[in-house]
């Protein structure tokens, strides 16, 4: 059974991470919500979420991939967060799935030279189209795989980036 974990902070764009988990949860696969603080997060607009598991119990060796929503400041609380980054670190020098939506290819994949390299897209603001452009191919696509690596530019991909996660692992999503 295909096993992945979501992180999830204060301030991360909710269709960004609900999406992801429904999609993946019908498609047969195992989504964990892991928190970045505290078991339960206030998303971007509000929904209260309760997380499965702390970071500080998660270990991406686990886990056949690590997912990482936007929105703000979810996105920056992540890229702050040192065990955060270790992991996602980890799950990308080992081969497993780091898939990466909105804000978070930049604020935080780029930041920490995690996608050197890499074709990916982002959230269409200057800012982080210059940062990806740091370190990667930036491509502006919908939803971009490179690898393990699967990018996406925002809320209106949900559905697009949760699909294209389940196809990398062999799953249909049934919606």
């Amino acid at each position: 059974m295909v096993k992945l974990a979501i992180i999830f902070s204060d301030g991360t764009e909710e269709i960004e991470a609900v999406t992801v988990i429904d999609g993946l949860r019908r498609a047969g696969a195992v989504c964990d919500i892991v928190s970045e603080r505290g078991e339960y997060l206030t998303g971007s607009h509000g929904i209260v979420i309760k997380s499965d598991k702390a970071l500080e119990d998660f270990s991406v060796s686990d886990y056949d991939g690590i997912i990482i929503p936007g929105g703000m400041p979810g996105a920056s609380n992540i890229s702050a967060n040192e065990k955060a980054i270790d992991e996602i670190k980890k799950a990308a020098n080992s081969g497993k799935l780091v898939a990466s939506i909105c804000a978070s290819p930049a604020v935080v994949l780029a930041k920490h030279g995690i996608c050197k390299g890499k074709r990916v897209t982002c959230f269409p603001a200057e800012s982080f189209i210059e940062t990806l452009k740091t370190v990667a191919v930036y491509t502006g696509n919908d939803v971009e795989k490179d690898g393990n690596f699967i990018t996406a530019n925002g809320p209106l991909s949900a559905t697009k980036f949760a699909i294209a996660i389940a196809d990398y692992f062999g799953l249909k999503i049934n919606f």
